[in-house]
């Protein structure tokens, strides 16, 4: 199975320089676990109803 990248409109296979510099980019931060998505939902939670509740 070739790489394929969307560019200008048009499917196309990737060049061996992009699918290099696509190896060499650093891996994307480790996914967020439950409790820390908990703390964010909650603290947006707060701080939209201080902000419904105070105008």
């Amino acid at each position: 199975m070739k790489n394929r990248i969307y560019d200008n409109g048009i499917y196309r296979d990737m060049t061996a320089e992009e699918i290099q510099s696509s190896a060499d980019a650093p891996e994307m931060e480790a996914e967020v676990s439950p409790e820390e998505r908990i703390e964010a939902l909650e603290a947006a939670v707060l701080e939209l109803a201080e902000v419904v509740l105070n105008g």
